[in-house]
């Protein structure tokens, strides 16, 4: 098998997996909450978004990944990391701009979910060493997938509690 068949193979059973866990376990436990309490949950997972920062720690990931490549992996996750901590502060704390960093955050998450994967794929980040990125891949991001859907069709579906 190639590289790219096995990242392939290891991704769609992840999401598929995922999926199944959203739809059986996550989703009847958020069904009954408010829609920013719903979300709570879905945004944490999104915190940890500043894991592919490892990319750019020496010894971590093969030197020879094109650096525009590891600077939009890394630093568009991070960004992301970083709107979903705010947007749960903003949920939490129940200020008036929490709905709109929500969906601040979502914008950004897929945006750089779509265009890292774009980039990421075009530069075939399979074929290098990634170290424990290989499992940011195959592991974390279809759970991102999966949550970021879910965030989208709370704001879409529910509507905001009432003051």
């Amino acid at each position: 098998m190639t590289p790219f068949q096995v990242l392939n193979i290891q991704s769609t059973l992840s999401l598929i997996v995922f999926i199944l866990i959203a739809r059986w376990y996550v989703a009847p436990r958020l069904a009954n909450r408010e829609r920013n309490e719903a979300v709570l949950p879905l945004l944490w997972i999104h915190v940890f978004r500043y894991a592919p920062l490892t990319l750019l720690a020496p010894g971590q990931a093969d030197p020879h990944i094109p650096p525009d490549v590891v600077g939009v992996v890394a630093y568009g996750d991070f960004v992301a990391a970083l709107f979903a901590l705010l947007a749960i502060v903003a949920v939490k704390l129940k200020l008036r701009s929490a709905t709109a960093l929500v969906w601040l955050f979502s914008i950004v998450s897929v945006v750089d979910l779509v265009y890292a994967t774009a980039r990421a794929v075009a530069a075939q980040l399979y074929t290098f060493y990634i170290g424990w990125g290989w499992y940011i891949v195959n592991f974390y991001v279809p759970m991102l997938i999966v949550s970021q859907v879910m965030i989208i069709y709370y704001f879409l579906k529910r509507p905001a509690a009432a003051r």
